[in-house]
C-alpha cells in the first residue's frame, strides 16, 4: 500500500506542477495583453472553498466536523440579506463598477459626439507628408538603442497607466476619480485609434524592412496613427485638467516661456510613443499622428457628463 500510495503523492505532485506551470503561463499571456497600451488585463484570481474543519469537536465526537460554505458545524445558518435594492444608489468612481469596465460604458457617451469620426483630413496631412524611406532609416539606426529601453517598453506595452500613476504616485485606491479618468481615457484612445487605423490601413514598418526585426510580436493591426501615441497623449491631456498645475508649467529653459510639451506628462507621452519607434512597430509619423489624434478627441471626451462629472470629482483629489 505504501507503494500505491508514494505513486499517488508523485502523480500529484507532477499535477501540482503542471497546474503552476499553467497558471505561470496563463499570467504571462494576461501580461503581455494585445499590446492596446491600455493596462486593464485584469487577472481572474480564484477564490477555492473546500471543507475547513471546525474550531472545535462537538460532543461525543472524536473528530472536526467540515465547513463548506456557509458553515453548518453549529446548525443551519440563515443569514439574511443585506438589501433587496435592484439599483445601485452610488454612481461611479464609488459605485460597484470597476474603471476598466466602466471606460467601456463611457464610449456610449463619446460616439454621441459630434465629429469623433472626421478628423481624417488632419491625420491624412501627416501621412502625406511622412518620408518613408527617411522614417525607415531612421528607426533602423534607432536599433542600437533598444538595449536601453527594452525593459520599459515591454512594462508599456499594456502598462501606460502605471508610468503616468508614477509622476506624483497615485493609486485606483488613493485617487479612484483620477485612475477612472485614466481608464477612460485609454479606452477612448483605443476606440478612436483603432477606427482610423482601419480608414488608412498603413503597413508595419517591419514588413517593409528586414532590418528591424521587432524583439516582440507585432501588434495584428496596421499601423498608423501608432495606438499607445494616441493612449498616452490623450492620457496626459486629461490628467493635466486634474493634477497639480505646477505640472503643465514647465518653463522653457532657452526662453523662460511656460511651455506645455515640456510638463513630465506630456514628456511621458512622448517617450511612451518614442519607445514604440525604437521597438521598431511604429514611424515617427504615426506617432505625430497619434499625438494629434488625441489633442482632437480630448474636447469631445470632455464633453461626455459622466467625464465632466468625474474630472470635477478628480480635482478635489489633488487639493
Amino acid at each position: 500500500m505504501g507503494g500505491v500510495i508514494g505513486s499517488a503523492n508523485q502523480n500529484q505532485n507532477q499535477n501540482q506542477n503542471q497546474n503552476q506551470n499553467q497558471n505561470q503561463n496563463q499570467n504571462q499571456n494576461q501580461n503581455q495583453g494585445t499590446g492596446d497600451g491600455s493596462g486593464v488585463l485584469i487577472p481572474a484570481v480564484p477564490r477555492l472553498i473546500g471543507v475547513s474543519p471546525a474550531v472545535a469537536e462537538q460532543p461525543g465526537e472524536g473528530w472536526f466536523r467540515g465547513n463548506k460554505w456557509p458553515p453548518m458545524d453549529r446548525g443551519a445558518i440563515a443569514w439574511p440579506n443585506v438589501s433587496l435594492a435592484k439599483k445601485s444608489s452610488k454612481r461611479f468612481p464609488a459605485s460597484p463598477w470597476e474603471a476598466q469596465y466602466y471606460a467601456i460604458v463611457v464610449l456610449g457617451e463619446f460616439v454621441q459626439q459630434g465629429g469623433w469620426d472626421k478628423f481624417e483630413p488632419q491625420l491624412s496631412a501627416i501621412l502625406e507628408a511622412a518620408d518613408v524611406a527617411s522614417e525607415l532609416a531612421q528607426l533602423a539606426a534607432l536599433v542600437d538603442y533598444r538595449g536601453g529601453v527594452l525593459s520599459e517598453a515591454l512594462l508599456q506595452v499594456n502598462g501606460i497607466d502605471n508610468f503616468f500613476r508614477g509622476i506624483l504616485s497615485f493609486t485606483p485606491g488613493s485617487h479612484p476619480a483620477t485612475y477612472g479618468l485614466v481608464m477612460i481615457a485609454l479606452r477612448v484612445g483605443e476606440f478612436q485609434v483603432m477606427h482610423y487605423k482601419a480608414r488608412f490601413d498603413r503597413p508595419r514598418a517591419s514588413t517593409l524592412s528586414p532590418l528591424l526585426m521587432p524583439p516582440i510580436e507585432v501588434p495584428g493591426h496596421a499601423a498608423f496613427p501608432s495606438g499607445h501615441s494616441t493612449q498616452a497623449h490623450l492620457v496626459a491631456l486629461c490628467l493635466a485638467k486634474v493634477m497639480p498645475d505646477a505640472l503643465s508649467q514647465t518653463a522653457d529653459p532657452a526662453t523662460g516661456k511656460v511651455d506645455p510639451a515640456l510638463s513630465p506628462l506630456q514628456r511621458m507621452a512622448e517617450r511612451i510613443a518614442r519607445n514604440r519607434e525604437v521597438l521598431g512597430m511604429h514611424y515617427p509619423s504615426d506617432s505625430a499622428a497619434g499625438k494629434l489624434l488625441a489633442e482632437l478627441s480630448c474636447p469631445l471626451l470632455m464633453q461626455c457628463e459622466t467625464v465632466n462629472t468625474l474630472v470635477e470629482h478628480a480635482k478635489s483629489e489633488w487639493q
